[in-house]
């Protein structure tokens, strides 16, 4: 089964934003690394490496931290969330802190070291690299870019109070069917047992080589994808930063779609072969959710809160009515709230008995 994110159709822009920043947290000059390496054969390995590293990165749980810190790209974001410009500004100075301090880092400069073991000053690109060679170079730089985003994401964490930790992760609950979001953490939202969250990151081990089968396949399409759509964005002027930078990922995004046959049919297949993975991984989890927290995830899905409605509409690009106007509503035509939940989950889970179901040896309802 290959591996595709349901609803990546609407938020293809956002990851390829996501991922390309991550990649700039990790090197600090966004336009001219990201040019540079989309010369070279071994740039492209990475920043498909950085693509799967993304797509880890929120496997892992670890998207709460990742769209905090970038939360400013989306206009009102970070009211939404009740996250305070010092608050951004902290999660800011983290971030120059630990890349002023990486130099010094012992690990860091063990891996420069081991680096240099493989450069040859005649073939500084590698563009006679053997497929040994490039690939223990991108080794190496995950381990680096890990020393920059680990304590990043922990800064982070204790940046983020645990009410907008609770907002977040309804935001990922309620946004499930339109954003790239698999990850157990996310239903901490609905206050889990510990049994529960065993279980829950049970089914995720279970899951994981599933997952990790399917990285490449996934990466390598979203990189000709990534490589049409910073052409384009080329001809319009560069990258921008920011919010900017995903405006226009998502307009050419929409133009590519219209105009580029091999751009439209390589997203076509990523939308098409999309559900199989999520929908297998939400119901596994919806099945763990006692009759309270199943009723707790319809009402988020249903009747999205205010600070959820701002990814929400950003990532449909709808116009819902603003808050106190009497209600939010979704254009026509549009995914509908509750989507997240196949119909037909729906009404099994109503006919099979009251939850959880009988206990395991494990502890946790089957």
């Amino acid at each position: 089964m290959l591996l595709h994110i349901e609803g990546f159709m609407q938020a293809k822009s956002l990851l390829l934003a996501l991922a390309c920043l991550l990649l700039f947290s990790a090197t600090g000059n966004a336009q001219q690394d990201f040019e540079s390496m989309r010369q070279t054969h071994f740039g492209q390995q990475r920043l498909k490496e950085n693509l799967k590293n993304t797509l880890r990165t929120i496997w892992d749980g670890r998207a709460i931290y990742l769209i905090a810190l970038e939360s400013e790209m989306i206009p009102g974001l970070p009211e939404a969330w009740h996250i305070s410009n010092d608050q951004l500004q902290q999660m800011k100075s983290a971030h120059h802190d630990i890349l002023q301090e990486l130099p010094e880092n012992p690990e860091f400069q063990k891996l420069a070291e081991e680096q240099m073991t493989l450069h040859d000053p005649h073939d500084p690109f590698l563009s006679n690299a053997d497929a040994e060679t490039i690939s223990r170079y991108l080794d190496i730089g995950n381990r680096q870019t890990a020393l920059i985003m680990n304590p990043l994401f922990d800064a982070v964490d204790n940046v983020l109070t645990p009410e907008q930790k609770q907002k977040i992760n309804e935001t990922l609950l309620t946004t499930m069917n339109v954003m790239p979001n698999f990850s157990p953490m996310m239903f901490d939202a609905l206050h889990l047992t510990d049994a529960q969250k065993q279980e829950m990151e049970r089914i995720k081990k279970e899951l994981e080589p599933e997952f990790e089968e399917n990285l490449e396949y996934f990466a390598s399409r979203q990189l000709v994808l990534l490589n049409k759509a910073h052409d384009e964005l080329e001809k319009q002027g560069g990258m921008g930063d920011g919010s900017e930078l995903v405006e226009k990922m998502i307009a050419i995004e929409k133009k590519l779609q219209a105009e580029d046959e091999e751009f439209k049919r390589i997203s076509d297949e990523v939308q098409s072969q999309s559900r199989a993975f999520s929908t297998k991984f939400r119901t596994k989890m919806f099945d763990v959710l006692d009759d309270e927290q199943w009723m707790r995830l319809l009402a988020l899905l249903d009747n999205p809160p205010e600070h959820a409605k701002v990814l929400l509409e950003f990532v449909k690009g709808q116009s819902g009515e603003s808050a106190g106007s009497g209600g939010w509503s979704p254009g026509p035509g549009s995914w509908q709230p509750g989507d997240a939940i196949p119909e037909r989950y729906r009404r099994e889970r109503n006919t099979r008995g009251s939850f959880p179901r009988p206990t395991s040896p494990n502890g946790v309802g089957h």
